[in-house]
């Protein structure tokens, strides 16, 4: 359990240095703050000790733990900065619905039956899927033992895909390292707070943007979606790729681009997949936020730097995607048989994202006949909505265009590929709704009570 505790020291890093950097504290109300900042602590701490690892293992092999004290420092230092700039700011009142309270008992209980189900198969299977152990883990274990590490990488390993980023591979092997053995808790960890992060990004994230019960609402419909459930016991990148996904949207509806960019770096770090999402969220907010994308394009620099160096001078030549010639690629890419081939099967496999007779879409149409979409909200439905499905259109190119037999392609990807963007269609799904606190339902006393001393206690607090 030692690595677990290594995992926990990079969240612990992220969120001090979001607390200290970011001022997520700020947001109401306060447990809304308080996810948002294990969020995006959890993600930030997590994707910066991976690309600290993977800079000192390729730079100086010979000094194993070399990331861990430069981490303790950074640790020591952001406490200090934390401790002499602090404030006692009051965050302000935020509109309360009759449902907050049943809606968090709710997500509790629906986060410990899921938390149990997975316990479950990590006891069954505590080395994952298939391709955790023979990619994702096999290669945090080529970095994290001897002196060459540079074999995680080697073109002599191609069947572990040596060319994929290395966020996932790494921050295990971060953590087998510090530990001083390879146990299967570090991957399992790994999956797990990133899927808690997620989680408390997006309810953390609009019960502060919008309303408390729409975020405890999408949170739970997060939770109620088996295709993403199932897919943080297979440890694979998936769900951290996801994580970065829909935080990194959040974030920038939060109006926190340096945070968004850096979150859409590091998925460019986790997997291919990252690296045409971070190209769409640029050129998306290059056109809907002007006024953000240099804010943006900087945070993403760690994460997207990184990955150039790998892609460019370490990782070998290896291409799947692509074969044949020009003429080849578009003559799948018109084929019509082949274009209705993958669409059939985009629509299969969102058809086929519940269990039995429920859907997770099923809560999500409920909750728009009977809250409405808010007019106001087009213009964050739009930035919300274009970056996923964008995304989505271009997994659909890639499926026209690649050389390898189709129906295995499909087969094999396309459930994790939908669960990578599903919680950001979720996050889409979840901006244009009106909130119900203003949608006719009662507001209890207390809450406008709140609102009205906001103010009076933030004086208070100042005095």
């Amino acid at each position: 359990m030692t690595s677990v505790v290594w995992a926990l020291f990079a969240v612990a890093l992220g969120c001090a240095a979001v607390y200290r950097f970011a001022r997520l504290q700020e947001l109401a109300p306060r447990w809304a703050a308080a996810l948002v900042l294990f969020g995006a602590g959890a993600a930030a701490g997590i994707g910066s000790s991976s690309c600290l690892y993977f800079v000192c293992r390729a730079v100086a092999p010979r000094i194993p733990r070399l990331s861990l004290f430069i981490e303790a420092a950074v640790f020591v230092w952001l406490v200090y900065e934390i401790w002499r700039r602090r404030d006692h700011a009051a965050s302000a009142g935020a509109p309360r619905s009759p449902f907050t309270v049943p809606l968090a008992l709710a997500m509790i209980v629906a986060l410990g039956v899921a938390t149990s189900a997975m316990a479950d198969a990590w006891e069954a299977n505590p080395q994952g899927g298939w391709d955790a152990w023979l990619i994702w883990n096999l290669r945090a274990r080529f970095m994290a033992v001897g002196t060459q590490p540079q074999r995680a990488w080697s073109a002599e390993l191609n069947w572990t895909h040596a060319e994929y980023p290395f966020l996932a591979s790494a921050f295990v092997a971060r953590c087998w390292t510090d530990a001083g053995s390879v146990a299967d808790a570090a991957p399992i960890a790994t999956s797990y707070l990133l899927f808690l992060a997620m989680i408390a990004m997006l309810t953390g994230g609009l019960a502060a943007w919008r309303s408390r019960a729409l975020g405890l609402l999408c949170g739970l419909a997060l939770l109620g979606s088996p295709s993403v459930l199932h897919e943080v016991p297979t440890q694979y990148a998936d769900i951290p790729l996801a994580c970065y996904f829909a935080g990194s949207t959040m974030l920038l509806l939060l109006d926190r681009p340096l945070l968004a960019g850096l979150l859409a770096g590091f998925a460019a770090w986790t997997k291919d997949e990252g690296i045409l999402f971070l190209a769409v969220f640029l050129v998306v907010i290059a056109i809907l936020r002007r006024d953000r994308i240099l804010r943006v394009a900087a945070g993403s620099i760690p994460g997207a730097a990184i990955t150039a160096v790998f892609k460019l001078a370490l990782a070998p030549r290896i291409s799947i995607a692509v074969g044949g010639g020009a003429s080849a690629i578009v003559r799948r890419a018109v084929d019509s048989e082949r274009i209705g081939q993958v669409l059939a099967a985009f629509g299969h496999e969102f058809g086929s994202m519940g269990s039995g007779w429920y859907h997770p879409i099923l809560p999500v149409i409920a909750l728009a006949v009977a809250l409405r979409f808010d007019r106001e909200r087009r213009g964050d439905l739009l930035l919300a909505g274009v970056i996923p499905l964008v995304t989505l259109a271009g997994y659909l190119c890639v499926f026209l265009v690649t050389p390898q037999d189709l129906k295995w392609q499909l087969d094999t990807a396309l459930i994790r590929l939908v669960a990578q963007v599903w919680p950001s269609l979720l996050l889409f799904s979840f901006a244009g709704l009106r909130a119900p606190e203003s949608s006719g339902i009662p507001v209890p006393e207390s809450s406008r009570k709140v609102r009205k001393n906001a103010g009076s206690q933030r004086k208070m607090v100042q005095r």
